[in-house]
């Protein structure tokens, strides 16, 4: 495995949620314990399309970074490892349901920091 594989399948990964976000807002609201509302909805719309700019970067920086890539490796290293602490502690602190979409979704935050920090090591 290669870091611009890695940049490639995050960018995937980042793709489901922003389906998830736009085309099944109740699913996503479900799974966080979210009540759901019109602004909600709104803002998960807005989530989503902030997550498809990150997605789009994600798929295209190899193309760009040439170099460069393992610097921006570590970074993203850095900030998935951050995502994945934010979501042990929601679910630790009760604002996240203790349920399996939260611990896979959390876990592939850690697998990806991880991924991008050895991929980026290697490169």
């Amino acid at each position: 495995m290669n870091l611009s594989l890695v940049f490639k399948l995050a960018a995937g990964f980042m793709v489901l949620w922003v389906l998830q976000m736009w085309f099944l807002p109740s699913m996503v609201e479900e799974t966080f314990g979210w009540n759901s509302s019109p602004d909600l909805r709104v803002l998960m719309r807005y989530m989503g399309m902030a997550m498809a700019a990150l997605a789009t970067f994600h798929w295209t920086l190899p193309m760009w970074a040439g170099e460069n890539l393992s610097n921006f490796g570590m970074v993203s290293a850095v900030f998935w490892a951050l995502f994945g602490v934010m979501g042990v502690y929601e679910i630790a602190m009760g604002i996240s349901p203790s349920t399996a979409p939260n611990f896979i979704s959390t876990g592939m935050n850690f697998v990806f920091s991880i991924l991008f920090f050895v991929n980026s090591r290697k490169s």
